[in-house]
């Protein structure tokens, strides 16, 4: 082993900081004001090629590296920087990297050179794996947030200053706290103040009972007992402390009524920690698997949404691979091999990602599911029937591109078709044609039969149109009495004036309408593919203007675009 008495090697300085960039992610950036080149030093270049996770995006320009928006407001911040001579501390997103992107935190300054040409210096730093640790702690907290407000029980969390960190409003009921003397960070002493006060932990002076349990708190020994409360319910408080890192960090407290049962003498069943209470409660299935993916916990949810028989709950050692197993077997997955597909999933499962899916069962159940790794091994899984709020976004999916009166597509969903049509008729080299309708008369019927006769009567031609085309067109409306026909696969040019002519003549027949007869007419205006254009609009345009032009021939009539 050396000693100090031995002389150490000079490291060169170049070498120390090319370690530090390297070990520290950090890179340095020079701004020069006068030209507008950001310069990168070829080492940081290289780092930023690690950071972006593609060492061949690392010879392009700062500034494509990250979105647009992004571009812009780290050179506007750095042009106030400049003028302003002010230091610049600024965290940037980049479009590449991993999970989407990487994250840089950008720091600056202005330097002083000899020659006295300005100058702006700084250095970059990759924060990526510390946002996206935020970003995970953050959904964890939310969804605590939504576990706790769901449950029956009041619960408290305090850190290991006796500080409230997290909680739910039945604490305020069962406990009979004022909402507003329950808020983060609030004292574990002030809160048990109000039940003290109100003779609740028996007689004596409120203070120092006060005293006595804030120095049992401050043990953060796991407790469990029953006391009255001011309205003689019992409840039952119990107390479970948590660690970090080896250490203490503060308890969990339950609090339940339990009145009911006292009083029929029934026994509550209760779980030995937090967590267990929380899966009893979660509106929702959740499963628990330990790092040798055994089960350790689930719900009755859990067996039902997932329609579990139980059976296959009386093994002694359940795995999450009979779990697979059994579900492979009845066709969850779908068609293929079934070790095949218990291998795959299985070994996907024991490298504890967090991960969300969605999946639909063979019975129609559409579930969301989401896995989150537990410290040490295993994860936790929930799982959400969200079936009817996917069948609530498909109806009203369906509704934004659906004519409401007559049913048909509307114009949305016209042009996504039409685009949809353009895209085969151009790989396939067939022609496809639109149909531009206007009826003549309709004005004439609201006016004498009432706007309800005209409603009808636009459902009544929407389904005479239909009947009319071929089941390979569709038809649609744009709005007040115009129409428009996509006819796909026209092999001969015949084919949309025929079409056209039988619709001129079906339309010109009276219509029965509860309010009365009505009589009106069509005219219409044929645009063909690609002989009239071989884009949506120009092609529309084209069938309008030939619509226009058979108006002008007398109506009830069609014409072709020129």
């Amino acid at each position: 082993m050396p000693t100090q008495s031995v002389q150490r090697a000079e490291w060169p300085a170049s070498d120390q900081l090319e370690l530090i960039q390297r070990i520290g992610r950090i890179g340095y950036w020079e701004f020069l004001p006068d030209s507008g080149e950001l310069r990168l030093p070829p080492l940081s270049r290289e780092l930023l090629g690690c950071i972006v996770d593609s060492p061949s995006l690392a010879g392009l320009p700062f500034c494509d590296l990250m979105p647009e928006g992004e571009w812009r407001r780290f050179a506007a911040t750095l042009k106030i920087a400049v003028e302003q001579r002010l230091p610049l501390e600024l965290e940037l997103r980049l479009a590449h990297g991993l999970d989407g992107g990487a994250s840089l935190l950008m720091r600056g300054t202005p330097v002083a050179t000899g020659d006295g040409a300005a100058r702006y210096a700084g250095t970059f730093q990759d924060v990526s794996s510390e946002r996206r640790a935020e970003t995970t702690r953050q959904e964890v907290i939310n969804q605590l947030h939504a576990l706790l407000a769901s449950l029956r029980v009041g619960v408290t969390v305090f850190d290991q200053d006796l500080r409230l960190l997290f909680w739910n409003q039945q604490i305020c009921e069962i406990i009979g706290l004022p909402r507003e003397a329950v808020y983060k960070y609030v004292r574990f002493e002030d809160l048990i103040r109000y039940p003290a006060e109100r003779g609740e932990y028996g007689p004596g002076d409120p203070a120092q009972l006060v005293r006595e349990r804030v120095d049992l708190a401050r043990r953060f020994e796991p407790h469990r007992f029953e006391r009255l409360a001011r309205d003689g319910r019992v409840l039952l408080v119990e107390g479970y402390p948590f660690g970090l890192g080896g250490e203490v960090s503060g308890f969990i407290t339950t609090y339940s009524d339990i009145t009911d049962q006292k009083r029929v003498e029934e026994k509550l069943l209760r779980q030995n920690n937090v967590l267990s209470t929380i899966i009893e409660h979660f509106p929702g299935a959740i499963s628990l698997f330990d790092a040798d993916l055994r089960l350790a916990a689930h719900n009755d949810q859990f067996k039902q949404l997932l329609e579990l028989p139980e059976t296959l709950f009386e093994k002694a050692d359940l795995h999450f691979e009979d779990f697979i197993r059994y579900n492979a077997q009845r066709g969850e997955y779908g068609q293929g091999d079934i070790e095949q597909q218990v291998a795959t999933i299985v070994d996907r499962a024991r490298n504890f990602k967090p991960h969300k899916i969605e999946r639909v069962r063979p019975n129609g159940t559409a579930l969301e599911i989401r896995g989150m790794p537990l410290p040490g091994g295993g994860f936790v899984t929930i799982y959400i029937d969200v079936t009817e709020r996917r069948r609530a976004e498909e109806r009203i999916r369906v509704m934004a591109l659906q004519d409401a009166l007559t049913g048909l597509p509307n114009r949305l969903k016209l042009n996504e078709m039409v685009e949809q049509a353009l895209e085969r008729a151009a790989a396939g080299r067939q022609a496809m044609a639109l149909l531009f309708l206007d009826l003549d008369g309709f004005k004439k019927v609201n006016d004498s039969l009432g706007h309800d006769a005209g409603d009808e009567l636009l459902k009544q031609v929407a389904a005479t149109l239909n009947a009319t085309v071929r089941q390979t067109d569709i038809v649609a409306r744009l709005g007040g009495d115009e129409f428009v026909i996509l006819l796909h696969d026209v092999v001969s040019d015949k084919i949309p004036g025929t079409i056209a002519e039988g619709i001129v003549r079906t339309l010109a027949q009276p219509f029965a309408l509860r309010q009365g007869e009505a009589r009106i007419g069509v005219s219409v205006g044929i645009a063909l593919y690609p002989q009239h254009g071989n884009t949506r609009e120009v092609l529309l345009k084209a069938a309008d203007e030939a619509m226009y032009a058979a108006k002008q021939a007398g109506r009830g009539a069609w014409r072709r675009a020129s």
